[in-house]
């Protein structure tokens, strides 16, 4: 089993700063800084999915704030009410130790705009907001 890297010590003081803020948009949110993931426990979705509540998890990337976050992961059982595996599926993905579902989701790069403050550009409540968005509709 490969050694866990080391996360750089800017980028986990850049993930405690945001804490707060995720935990006010997003109370059972939580950032595993070790780990490099971001998870909601509990996600309710809307009718045509095969369930009613999901897991959630964002990878952060090594490079965050800098570098975005892509796509959104959800529990690997989550199908349409149909069966069918959601569009834009990116196939199971392990993170944290665990497999996930990856659904494509993007913020345009001109829309990420994340400053040394924190809680004055771009954060991870941002996009977990936005990626949450991909599962209003069941597609």
């Amino acid at each position: 089993m490969a050694e866990p890297v080391p996360v750089p010590a800017e980028l986990a003081e850049r993930l405690a700063q945001e804490k707060p803020l995720l935990r006010q948009a997003f109370p059972a949110a939580t950032i595993d800084a070790e780990g490099l993931t971001l998870t909601l426990a509990s996600h309710r979705l809307p009718p045509g999915w095969s369930r009613q509540h999901t897991e959630v998890l964002i990878a952060i990337p090594v490079n965050y704030p800098a570098g975005q976050p892509d796509n959104v992961c959800v529990r690997p059982d989550l199908t349409l009410t149909s069966g069918a595996v959601p569009g834009n599926c990116q196939g199971i993905q392990t993170h944290a130790g665990r497999p996930w579902l990856q659904l494509s989701y993007h913020v345009h790069p001109a829309d990420w705009r994340p400053r040394a403050d924190p809680a004055a550009g771009s954060t991870l409540a941002d996009y977990l907001a936005g990626a949450l968005t991909r599962l209003d509709e069941a597609s």
